[in-house]
């Protein structure tokens, strides 16, 4: 994964805190999946003087939401599938500029054009390339409007 981070006129945002996190390539986050150690496929990173970024991951992988209880009716009666689409999650930092949290969608995915939460739109969707040595590249640029750098705190502890 690359990324670029720039402001609304197009100059790199330079010391920008990148959060990541995503599911395995079974489709489950690491405090789901007692196979996985605590905190795994989550990083943090910085921007450079050029605004960019990359990390080395897996490949996430799309994977249900609960069917259990009353989403699981909704969907049910609409007769719709419960899956959303292979995704990475970041959130986005700096002083001065208004945190940025967001996804980016693997475009090839099967359930791209029908998220079952309907979170995927164009801007979001990302090109998985293959790189030639069997593993996979997705380059993807972020902008960052000016505001108030707000970092949500987490419901558990």
């Amino acid at each position: 994964m690359r990324g670029r981070v720039t402001g609304i006129d197009g100059k790199p945002v330079v010391g920008a805190i990148v959060d990541v996190w995503q599911a395995s390539p079974v489709g489950l986050y690491e405090n789901q999946d007692p196979e996985q150690p605590d905190r795994n496929l989550r990083g943090r990173f910085e921007t450079d003087g050029d605004g960019r970024f990359h990390f080395r991951t897996v490949r996430p992988a799309g994977y249900p939401v609960p069917v259990d209880g009353p989403c699981g009716e909704m969907l049910r009666a609409q007769d719709r599938h419960p899956f959303r689409p292979a995704h990475i999650h970041f959130m986005i930092s700096k002083e001065g500029l208004r945190t940025l949290i967001t996804q980016v969608f693997a475009n090839d995915d099967d359930c791209i054009a029908a998220d079952v939460v309907f979170g995927v739109t164009p801007a979001l969707s990302g090109n998985f390339e293959r790189d030639g040595k069997g593993g996979w590249r997705l380059q993807y640029d972020f902008v960052m409007q000016p505001g108030t750098r707000r970092i949500p705190k987490p419901p558990l502890p």
